[in-house]
């Protein structure tokens, strides 16, 4: 797909998502790429099930947290929903209790959209959209599962998909072998969305691919720290200091750009002055656990869960508190975290030109 054509198709996405305002002190957590089977061998949420169970109900249902189901939690490309229903109702208890207290928003991904059913009350009354806007705090957090900027993984030829993955990857008992498994694709989605929420100087939550993205980076030089540096202060300071940092900031932008021209190697793939926009869930069906993206009192974090015997060095990245255990199996850990504002204020500071 052009980037023309997919901004239109963002833009339009977004201008048509319902908005939902949080109340004060609601928490959310955004979740995506189930890929609920029928608990066979190419059922790829069995690995990860207990984990997630666990999650569910002893951290977040017990926190009184809102789901965000961000899209392909079933495997409907490949297997009948009756199917997934009826193996998997432990998991459809708990979205019941969340469904119950109002807390559970489930989005459609692409491997949701099935050929021929897309009226069936059985499989849309449980869908609560394609996208939405969820406003906290005056700021806006765009989400969508991410398939929306693409062709072959939109949906269009999901009868073609479906055929084939049932004919062929169901036989042979192999994995899902979608965009999260090549990199090209991959990168073609996240630069698109990247873009789109750049240039609308917006915070925007994705799936689809598979990878967590926080600020959509993953490294920084010396000139990023200093920039962030100045954006976090940005946020706290009044008018007139605002002016000094804006200055300030404009000039080790262009001092950034300058290092980068002479040949040093640039730490990201969407460009050289990299805006804090793009963040994604991750999936559900990693090997050594699951991501989330967690909302709450005014902060957006990364979350990792795992157990000690999946990934005994969980511990290593937890710079903010040790890793707390839920449930039998399932260990909670803060891979990052950062205020909305002061994302916001990264935001409005490096979309400028």
């Amino acid at each position: 797909m052009s980037s023309v054509v997919a901004q239109l198709k963002l833009d339009r996405l977004y201008t048509e998502s319902p908005r939902r305002k949080a109340t004060s002190g609601e928490r959310f957590v955004v979740m995506s790429d189930l890929h609920l089977g029928r608990g066979d061998s190419n059922d790829d949420f069995l690995r990860n099930s207990k984990l997630c169970l666990d999650a569910l109900e002893h951290f977040y249902l017990a926190r009184d947290y809102t789901l965000i189901l961000n899209g392909d939690i079933e495997e409907l490309l490949r297997v009948p929903r009756e199917s997934v229903v009826a193996y998997w109702t432990s998991f459809y208890e708990l979205l019941s209790r969340f469904r119950a207290r109002g807390n559970l928003i489930w989005l459609i991904g692409n491997h949701e959209i099935v050929p021929g059913r897309k009226n069936d009350p059985f499989y849309t009354s449980h869908l609560d959209g394609e996208s939405m806007v969820l406003e906290i705090g005056g700021r806006e957090l765009f989400i969508f599962h991410g398939h929306q900027a693409g062709v072959a993984n939109s949906g269009r030829f999901n009868k073609a998909i479906a055929w084939s993955l049932k004919l062929f990857a169901n036989t042979l008992g192999i994995g899902n072998k979608s965009v999260a498994h090549h990199s090209v694709k991959k990168f073609k989605l996240e630069k698109a969305a990247y873009e789109f929420s750049r240039r609308r100087g917006l915070l925007s939550i994705m799936g689809h691919t598979h990878r967590p993205l926080f600020e959509s980076r993953s490294k920084q030089e010396s000139l990023n720290l200093e920039i962030d540096r100045l954006c976090r202060a940005y946020s706290r300071v009044d008018e007139g200091r605002r002016a000094s940092i804006r200055r300030t900031v404009r000039n080790l932008k262009q001092q950034y750009l300058s290092y980068s021209h002479k040949g040093h190697p640039v730490s990201n793939v969407y460009g050289n002055i990299l805006v804090p926009c793009l963040f994604n869930s991750g999936c559900a069906v990693g090997k050594r656990g699951f991501t989330a993206l967690e909302i709450k009192n005014g902060h957006l974090g990364l979350i990792f869960w795992t157990s000690p015997e999946r990934s005994p060095s969980t511990n290593d990245y937890n710079a903010y508190k040790p890793s707390r255990r839920f449930g039998n199996l399932a260990y909670r850990t803060i891979l990052r975290r950062e205020s909305l504002d002061y994302i916001y204020a990264r935001i409005e500071l490096l979309s400028r030109g």
